[in-house]
């Protein structure tokens, strides 16, 4: 892959290579529809809260910026906030990696983080909690080497304390796991530079950070904590093992970490044990400790219970700052070494081939069944919504000349995906009540979103609406809500006039229950 940037000096390259890299993210963001996750923290953005159901608050505010407070809701402006964060993440490590070492060390950083699945796509591409959590953990690390670097001043040390407490705040206002940060840095200090204990802007900078993140508790004393009862629940650390979540842990780090960065962090690991790194800054042993403590508890939890591989992504970032000392020392003439070009090409050519495969050709391994047709196709998260949307309007409007449903009608599902599509894609811009009515661990965040929205009367119409690939009808408890409940109507997706998922809906009349049955009593 020629680029015209290959010429230029590596201090003049790391422009181009953040202004390529953020318009082959817009490819993706603008032509692909929001998935499961990004569509349901677009409804995070609808209300502002101090804290949510399954995590803090940055990326609803994030959603809110990029958007201009909503008023750009295309999926492009929506994810817009993770391709500014990706752009200024490579920069940042691009600093870091000159502050290290030396220019070299700083492209070879910033080509790896452009070049790994999560940090240029998961967390640079669509919109989620790990987008704020990149930057913000770059920051903190970028604080940490200014306070450790030798012959730093006392007072500048300690501004960049108190630095330190904000960025890691702001991390964990994104992610729970910007904890880990100071259990590395903590873990670093005690083992290598006790001396800093004794400075009181250490714990200055953690009271700050304990003070940022304090509402995440607040909110939690007020909800019942919620939120550490459901996450509790998915990292259980004791029981039977299970090799295959443990394997899917490992295997997928690799993917996402892009399996020939991957190769080269183990080249690298291998090179340090043997002594041949080249010279280290002092404080190197401080991104072993930012990485090895949150990989080694996820893999430690993935032998019990399914885990998802971004979740150990952040901790890469010092491993990749490594792996450039590690490549600027086995190349240092080149600009371009070959693993890391093979890296950076084989992530443009996913990118390019994965957007075209996603929104325009069916998935050749889904189910067949008719009733779970796409089951298995991920693809499906982000492509049909937009034309489901149209035919339904257009079954909404006929229902309503016909007088089959009354105009007061709401949508109605019983999990928090597809209910986030639902209410995104057709309810939201239909001025129709979208409501979720389950249990808390399967509504999640809806459960303050019905709170705020229409009650369901006596004698409301709804529709329940469920796709293929996430199989569901209406369960007897919600029939029994209703008076009547007519035959499914089925609207098929096709992709290259093949069909790859139906549509499923069902018309139910009169509501006869009450809005306890769906309100969670004591949320607020």
């Amino acid at each position: 892959m020629k680029i015209s940037f290959l010429n230029q000096s590596k201090k003049k390259r790391i422009w181009p290579l953040v202004v390529f890299s953020s318009f082959l993210r817009m490819l993706p963001a603008a032509l692909l529809e929001l998935g499961n996750d990004e569509v349901y923290y677009r409804e995070y953005a609808l209300h502002l809260q101090w804290n949510y159901f399954d995590h803090p608050p940055m990326v609803a505010l994030l959603i809110r910026l990029s958007t201009f407070n909503l008023h750009l809701d295309h999926e492009l402006f929506i994810r817009l906030g993770s391709i500014l964060c990706a752009g200024f993440s490579t920069l940042l490590i691009y600093r870091i990696g000159c502050l290290i070492r030396n220019e070299s060390t700083g492209w070879m950083a910033a080509v790896l983080f452009t070049s790994s699945f999560y940090s240029s796509v998961i967390a640079g591409t669509f919109i989620l909690p790990d987008a704020p959590e990149v930057l913000f953990w770059l920051l903190s690390i970028y604080g940490m080497i200014r306070v450790l670097e030798p012959g730093e001043r006392h007072k500048i040390c300690s501004i960049y304390f108190i630095f330190l407490g904000v960025t890691i705040g702001l991390c964990t206002m994104s992610k729970i796991h910007g904890l880990f940060l100071w259990i590395g840095f903590g873990g670093y200090i005690l083992f290598h530079r006790r001396d800093l204990l004794r400075n009181p802007f250490l714990w200055l900078s953690a009271i700050i950070t304990l003070f940022l993140i304090s509402p995440i508790y607040f909110w939690n004393l007020g909800n019942h904590f919620i939120t550490y009862q459901y996450h509790q629940a998915r990292i259980v650390a004791l029981g039977r093992p299970d090799p295959g979540y443990f394997l899917q842990q490992l295997f997928g780090s690799m993917a996402y970490a892009n399996p020939v960065n991957f190769i080269l962090y183990a080249v690298m690991l291998y090179a340090l044990i043997k002594r041949r790194m080249g010279p280290l800054p002092g404080f190197y042993p401080l991104f072993l400790w930012l990485s090895f403590p949150l990989i080694g508890i996820l893999l430690w939890i993935s032998l019990f219970n399914e885990t998802l591989p971004h979740w150990s992504g952040p901790a890469y970032l010092s491993i990749m700052l490594m792996t450039a000392l590690y490549a600027d020392h086995k190349w240092p003439f080149r600009i371009w070494p070959p693993w890391v070009k093979a890296a950076f090409v084989v992530y443009c050519i996913t990118v390019i081939f994965g957007t075209a495969f996603i929104r325009f050709l069916p998935f050749p391994f889904s189910s067949k069944d008719q009733k779970t047709l796409g089951k298995g196709d991920i693809s499906l998260d982000m492509s049909g919504w937009r034309d489901f949307a149209i035919q339904f309007d257009s079954l909404y409007r006929q229902d309503l000349r016909e007088g089959r449903m009354k105009p007061s009608s709401a949508i109605i599902s019983d999990y928090w995906f597809p209910a986030s599509h639902l209410d995104h894609y057709i309810a939201l811009p239909n001025h129709l009540n979208l409501l979720a009515i389950g249990p808390l661990h399967d509504i999640h965040q809806f459960a303050w979103l019905n709170e705020r929205r229409p009650r369901l009367t006596k004698g409301t119409d709804a529709y329940f609406i469920y796709p293929s690939n996430y199989y569901g009808p209406p369960k007897v408890s919600l029939k029994g809500d209703f008076a009547s409940v007519e035959d499914s109507i089925v609207v098929p997706q096709y992709k290259l006039k093949k069909r790859v998922r139906n549509f499923v809906i069902y018309r139910i009349h009169d509501y006869i229950g009450s809005p306890a049955d769906y309100l969670i009593p004591g949320i607020r």
